[in-house]
């Protein structure tokens, strides 16, 4: 579980990034009509108890990925609690509890990676290290299988506060506005990540 190590201070003591916070999640986003399944499901969910990091990941941030691919099936494909070694002299290996890779449909991890979610089950800024991390793995695994790519996007969560992640060279971004989500309300972090794919198709 190496990943988990990382710091913010030790991605820069080992890898060589930079961090800073600044904001760069676009303030005008198209807004995002979530399925009435989802939101059923959701709702559902709520009576669900949540004291634990995999509670939260089953109940709430998995339903709203899966809403994501739903709308956008030929877009990515997600992959859930699969290890990622990418570098172990790097220490850049272990599991990942949610990756995207714009290869859709694909039985495994395949490049390009444009999207790392970690959750956890409180307090998330402890862990922008290791999803940081995981993103510059997922650059090095870009780059070594032929399709590099300028930005690759991160999230750490609770399930109830999403913050957003990015890393483009050396330098990874943190957004200060942490995006909120409630049961009745998912359609901002919706946004923001429907935002991260179409972004990301630009960009291909």
């Amino acid at each position: 579980m190496a990943y988990r190590r990382f710091k913010l201070a030790s991605l820069n003591e080992k890898l060589g990034i930079l961090s800073k916070t600044m904001t760069f999640i676009d303030k005008k986003l198209p807004i995002f009509k979530p399925s009435q399944l989802f939101l059923e499901t959701l709702a559902e969910n709520e009576y669900e108890q949540l004291a634990t990091e995999k509670a939260k990941s089953e109940f709430i941030i998995s339903p709203l990925l899966k809403e994501l691919h739903r709308q956008n099936r030929d877009k990515f494909t997600c992959f859930s609690g699969y290890e990622f070694n990418v570098d172990a002299t790097l220490e850049l290996k272990g599991y990942c509890d949610f990756l995207l890779s714009a290869e859709a449909n694909s039985p495994f991890i395949n490049s390009p990676v444009f999207c790392l979610v970690e959750a956890k089950k409180s307090e998330i800024e402890a862990e922008f290290g290791q999803c940081g991390a995981e993103m510059y793995a997922a650059q090095l695994f870009n780059l070594r299988h032929d399709k590099p790519q300028k930005l690759i996007y991160g999230c750490v969560t609770n399930g109830f506060s999403w913050a957003f992640l990015k890393l483009a060279d050396n330098n990874l971004t943190i957004d200060p506005n942490y995006i909120p989500l409630t049961f009745t309300e998912p359609h901002k972090v919706l946004a923001v990540l429907q935002w991260i794919v179409a972004q990301y198709s630009t960009r291909n």
